[in-house]
């Protein structure tokens, strides 16, 4: 009898790193808290000041907000080539407190948010007056991609400019720490003509790698994660398919949801037409809200 064995392994997301691909949708910037300066375009992931003249104080936030809970998040913040080769105005994050100042010409740098200017200075403050926290950062303009990595929960902001990063986001110490905000929201300011950027959320539009220990700031936890999946089939040209053995470990997400910790199935189908199983053990974890 001519038998054709095979063995299959499947490894999925599991532990602390993300799977390859995108995962969740790109991140877009409000489209109803777009000063009137400026032009959205890019699906509402870029952001121009087309006609907001010099020392245009106003900016745009995201739709979506980091939660505390959200763990570590990267981006990437294009800098737009129509731009001048020092920007004037600031990208980084704005808290909560701030998000409803983004069209009365107060820059996106108090309340606990945290901008970086392009002149190479940060600015933040947890009160309603502007504060110059780090001087001597790199200077970014047109063409430029900077990238952020922000720690919700700490309120901790790390910086890098085309691949280089100013503190080292996986053992550095943050370029800046705020006081901390029920959420945060990335934005884009265009403080002069033709200044502003693109907001890439996700790995496919990403210039550089995410750091360890940090997941995209698109990221969303699926539905379903596989942590490992073996299978062993057996072809008995003269039978009908067997399927010697079978294990699964499976994550239905973390809340009050389904969790199958550990599935093995033994099964043959083999003599007759039946089905029989000679061996199961079913494990389920269920989380109670």
């Amino acid at each position: 009898m001519s038998i054709l064995m095979m063995r299959a392994a499947i490894l999925a997301q599991g532990g602390a790193a993300a799977p390859p691909g995108d995962i969740g949708s790109a991140w877009e910037l409000d489209a109803t808290r777009r000063p009137a300066g400026y032009a959205l375009s890019d699906g509402n992931q870029t952001a121009i000041n087309t006609s907001g003249g010099t020392n245009y104080l106003r900016w745009v936030p995201t739709v979506k907000a980091i939660q505390p809970t959200d763990g570590r998040r990267y981006w990437e913040v294009f800098c737009a080539a129509s731009g001048a080769a020092s920007f004037d105005g600031y990208l980084g994050v704005v808290s909560s407190a701030q998000r409803e100042e983004h069209n009365i010409a107060n820059n996106p740098i108090m309340l606990g948010s945290i901008g970086y200017r392009g002149n190479g200075t940060l600015w933040s403050s947890d009160t309603a007056t502007a504060s110059q926290r780090v001087t001597g950062l790199p200077t970014y303009g047109a063409g430029d991609v900077l990238m952020f990595v922000l720690d919700p929960a700490a309120a901790s902001l790390w910086i890098g400019k085309n691949g280089i990063w100013h503190n080292d986001p996986v053992s550095g110490a943050p370029t800046w720490t705020a006081g901390g905000s029920t959420a945060f929201h990335p934005h884009i300011q265009g403080r002069n003509p033709g200044d502003g950027g693109t907001l890439r959320s996700q790995p496919s539009q990403f210039s550089y790698p995410v750091p360890p220990g940090a997941q995209a700031l698109s990221f969303e936890e699926p539905d379903l994660s596989i942590f490992e999946v073996h299978a062993f089939i057996e072809f008995g040209w003269d039978n009908n398919l067997s399927i010697s053995e079978f294990e699964a470990w499976l994550d239905l997400g973390g809340g009050a949801h389904l969790n199958s910790t550990g599935t093995s199935f033994f099964l043959d189908h083999g003599g007759g037409k039946a089905l029989s199983a000679a061996h199961s053990a079913l494990y389920i974890e269920v989380e109670l809200p």
